[in-house]
């Protein structure tokens, strides 16, 4: 017995533009009057946080910080997901040279939870280990009815990363 068609509950969203970009940016920066709006760029990946998009995510939430006509940062993902947490593959193969890429990223996550402006995750989909500690200390999560938090780590025996162990406390 196979599958004819897609239940009706599951529902598919047009990616914008600029995400089916060949050579796509892994954040883009939008500048729209006194608001800022970071979008995570790697729906083929589910918006995994690699150190690459740490690095870039810091420096834009450090610029918009000094600049007085920014007013409030707004973060999402692009696609069907907010973020599917760290790059596991990654730090799995760079297990040797791992250091400098998780303090960027344990970094940005308390640049985040000290941020001096408002700061907003937009959340639709799946957020996951560190897709939770990118939205979790934010001063607003708004949140759709599909998306869905979650903590796998937690279920292996480690302790929830990225501040959530503070956080859920």
């Amino acid at each position: 017995m196979g599958i004819t068609s897609l239940p009706s509950t599951i529902t598919t969203f047009p990616m914008p533009s600029e995400v089916m970009k060949q050579n796509r940016e892994v954040v883009i920066a939008e500048e729209i009057g006194h608001g800022r709006v970071l979008t995570l760029n790697r729906p083929n990946n589910l918006n995994y946080v690699s150190e690459k998009v740490a690095l870039t995510l810091g420096q834009k939430l450090e610029k918009y910080e000094k600049d007085d006509n920014a007013k409030f940062v707004i973060l999402k993902g692009a696609g069907r997901t907010f973020s599917a947490g760290g790059d596991l593959e990654r730090i799995y193969d760079a297990r040797d040279s791992l250091l400098e890429g998780v303090c960027r990223i344990y970094w940005l996550f308390y640049h985040i939870h000290t941020y001096k402006k408002p700061h907003i995750a937009l959340v639709h989909g799946m957020s996951m280990g560190g897709g939770v500690g990118l939205m979790a200390p934010m001063k607003f999560s708004v949140v759709t009815e599909k998306t869905f938090c979650s903590t796998p780590e937690a279920n292996l025996g480690y302790h929830p990363d990225c501040g959530l162990s503070y956080i859920l406390s």
